[in-house]
């Protein structure tokens, strides 16, 4: 569950670039549900999300995730409890490294890592598998790098 509680976040507070971005947010989302932040530009939809994954602080109010309070962690204590997926796909993810390559980052996000190697053959098969099931042709486009891929390519 994520709970938000009265979310407040001022950017460049006391200077002609004063931003009231997030005034009060409250939200609820219990386990196995989704909602949808709809807005106009500046309204506060990516504060909102950026606060949650803790690209910063807050100012004031508190973020709940899974009954623990999170509102004072750092991003990287956050990231086994949450993740999020950009808009841009280059955004949150290396262009030179592969699909794969990116894939065992992702997979690896919060969890302590050692010197040994992310991307087994067997990670590999079940990454191979999982994507195989999109049904998009891209299970043997693995060992492509992200940044061969056109960044508006999921668009249609």
């Amino acid at each position: 569950m994520l709970e938000l509680r009265s979310l407040h976040k001022t950017f460049n507070p006391g200077t002609p670039n004063e931003v009231l971005a997030l005034q009060g947010v409250d939200l609820t989302l219990d386990d196995g549900s989704f909602t949808i932040i709809i807005g106009t530009n500046g309204s506060g939809k990516s504060t909102t999300l950026n606060a949650v994954a803790g690209s910063f602080f807050v100012d004031s109010g508190q973020i709940r995730i899974a009954g623990t309070d999170v509102t004072r962690w750092p991003e990287y204590r956050r990231a086994s409890l949450i993740g999020r997926v950009f808009q841009n796909p280059f955004s949150g993810t290396a262009p030179n490294l592969s699909i794969a390559e990116n894939f065992a980052l992702a997979a690896r996000r919060g969890l302590s890592r050692g010197l040994g190697f992310a991307l087994t053959a067997h990670v590999r098969s079940g990454m191979r598998d999982a994507v195989r099931q999109l049904n998009m042709g891209l299970e043997d486009r693995l060992d492509n790098a992200i940044g061969a891929f056109p960044a508006d390519s999921g668009r249609r």
